[in-house]
């Protein structure tokens, strides 16, 4: 019996496969959480919060990659020490000679550009996530919108699918509209843009279920942070393509900025904006726009989040469009600042 039971043991499979194997399928796992994972943290936030941000602008000289109809005026790169520094998703424009920057992981950044050069404002780095409990704060920012005559800023916050209003006096609003309560916790209110009639689009990041390139879309009659049922609607995408913020430019149209991911080693992605009119916006309909804008490779294979319309002082029918990127606290990206010229 005993050789029997011997022999049994031998012609069964072994369940714990050769050092060599467990290497292998090790590092096989590890290429692909490398690859599949855009939003890998390999710089930990250290420091305390309440630390002085000194914000270093320096100019990027590369070019390679772009192409388009608008011509690209001017690049940077955003850095810091502050150990919160980085992860930019959000950009608007203050209403005057300068940017609002967001971060996702809750702080806004004052830019100036009133000079050739953008300048961070000093100490204008500073946290607004909202605490939700002993544990829990919504700091996933990842889209802005800014009232010019009020100053009123609105945040649309991801993973919570939410909308913080902030007042100029200092007040603040929350509200979770039940319209994107469902939109996935990663993919959700990415992009929303306040027009000059008073309304707002919000745009989700992660297309529909079984569809590669339509979005699930809301068109606000007003202030999303009120209640108040908005239009819903459909924005088309090329394919793999996703939305990731809009601004309006002097005419009404809006410019929409998309991006896609190439699971690369180390990760990389392509750029677009399309241009589309608001004006053709129809509920459950299907708004698209058209491509005047890619950004690929060289330097510009970076993750941008951020688009911002900021006018000319002297012809507010011209002025730039601003793009801001997402360093991701990845030391394989970085935080850009990209300066295109607009003109009617």
């Amino acid at each position: 019996m005993r050789d029997r039971h011997a022999t049994l043991a031998r012609s069964r499979p072994r369940l714990i496969p050769a050092p060599k194997a467990r290497m292998r399928r090790l590092l096989l796992l590890l290429v692909v959480i490398a690859g599949l994972a855009p939003v890998t943290f390999l710089r930990t936030p250290t420091g305390l919060r309440s630390d002085i941000a000194e914000v270093a602008v320096t100019p990027v000289a590369g070019r390679a990659g772009v192409t388009g109809e608008l011509a690209l005026t001017g690049a940077w790169e955003l850095s810091s020490a502050h150990g919160w520094f980085g992860g930019f998703s959000a950009l608007v424009a203050d209403g005057g000679a300068g940017l609002i920057a967001g971060s996702d992981r809750g702080w806004l950044l004052d830019l100036d550009l009133a000079s050739p050069s953008p300048r961070a404002v000093p100490r204008s780095f500073r946290f607004v996530g909202k605490r939700a409990g002993e544990r829990k704060e919504v700091i996933d920012l990842e889209s802005l919108a800014r009232d010019p005559a009020s100053g009123t800023l609105w945040g649309g916050f991801e993973r919570a699918n939410l909308v913080i209003r902030w007042a100029a006096d200092g007040s603040q609003t929350l509200r979770r509209p039940p319209e994107i309560a469902k939109w996935s916790e990663n993919s959700g209110p990415e992009t929303l843009v306040r027009l000059a009639d008073g309304r707002f689009v919000m745009l989700a990041e992660g297309p529909e279920r079984g569809s590669d390139t339509h979005h699930r879309a809301l068109l606000f009659p007003r202030d999303p942070a009120e209640p108040g049922a908005p239009l819903p609607f459909r924005f088309a995408a090329p394919a793999d393509f996703d939305p990731v913020d809009a601004t309006q430019v002097p005419d009404g149209r809006v410019l929409i900025l998309l991006r896609r991911v190439r699971y690369t080693l180390p990760v990389r992605f392509d750029t677009a904006i399309a241009i589309a009119d608001p004006r053709a916006i129809r509920t459950g309909a299907v708004w698209q726009g058209q491509i005047i804008q890619r950004l690929s490779g060289d330097v510009f294979g970076d993750n941008f989040e951020g688009i911002a319309f900021v006018p000319a002082a002297g012809d507010p029918a011209r002025g730039a469009a601003w793009l801001i990127a997402d360093d991701n606290f990845s030391v394989f990206q970085k935080n850009l600042l990209l300066r295109f010229d607009w003109k009617p």
